[in-house]
């Protein structure tokens, strides 16, 4: 299957927030790891409500004192802050590197002059064992107390850094390797969407409501119902089932569709 379907991987149907474009209508907007899946996508939609739009990625480096004094003669309505070096492997062997990296961008996006920022963060950040998720956790938390919005994601299925992507690289013959875990899935629209919907809402974390765990392996058969496949060991840092909710959090829900993660630490 080249493009696995997701309706049929997952069997359930697109979640589709409510979204109020019109408050991006001729905003400014700032959209740091552009070039990204996402950010990519969020910037097509947006398009078509502003042409107000600053694109940072790797020729704008947010973690550059050079480009954050530029960023700051703008003043924005919105900043999207997608950028982060999200290789948890690569984190494990470079805490430091990736931690810095991480917290650093968002502490210099806070610093610029910007009404609303919105965080993409992560289901890694939610009771973190490794050196990425706790690095987003404390991405969450700077932009929580400088009044912004963050919007937790989970796995995002078939995008450039999905396990479908390396699925898709072996040959045609080749067993599917799969690790033990349960993990959650959403679209990437279903991420542009959240994002969306949460930069109308109160300072806050949102999540998708009631989202499904599936092993990987009823994956992996579903897209390839006719190949073999085979387990893997569980990296460190993989968690057999993934939470999105941490042990110091409670949700609250907004509508059908929509949490708000609070947290809730000696209650």
């Amino acid at each position: 299957m080249a493009n696995p379907n997701f309706k049929q991987v997952f069997q359930r149907n697109f979640i589709k927030p409510p979204i109020n474009y019109k408050i991006f209508l001729n905003k400014k907007i700032l959209v740091t790891g552009s070039s990204g899946s996402i950010g990519t996508k969020i910037i097509k939609r947006l398009k078509k409500y502003t042409s107000y739009i600053t694109k940072a990625d790797i020729n704008i480096d947010i973690t550059k004192k050079q480009n954050v004094s530029k960023l700051k003669k703008i003043k924005f309505d919105f900043a999207f802050h997608l950028a982060a070096d999200k290789r948890a492997d690569y984190a494990e062997v470079n805490p430091a590197k990736v931690t810095m990296l991480n917290i650093l961008s968002t502490t210099n996006v806070t610093k610029l002059n910007v009404k609303k920022i919105i965080l993409g963060s992560t289901c890694k950040a939610a009771n973190p064992i490794t050196s990425y998720g706790a690095s987003k956790l404390i991405c969450e938390r700077i932009v929580l107390n400088k009044g912004g919005n963050v919007a937790r994601f989970v796995n995002v299925f078939d995008t450039s850094s999905s396990v479908t992507k390396i699925w898709g690289k072996l040959k045609p013959k080749s067993k599917i390797p799969v690790t033990p875990c349960k993990r959650f899935f959403i679209t990437l629209n279903e991420a542009v969407d959240l994002l969306l919907f949460t930069a109308s809402m109160p300072n806050g974390r949102y999540s998708y409501r009631n989202l499904k765990k599936v092993h990987m392996k009823e994956v992996a058969k579903r897209i390839y119902p006719k190949r073999k496949i085979t387990n893997m060991k569980i990296r460190f840092g993989d968690r057999p089932i993934e939470t999105l909710i941490g042990k110091t959090e409670k949700i609250h829900n907004i509508n059908k569709e929509i949490i708000q993660i609070i947290d809730c630490w000696g209650t």
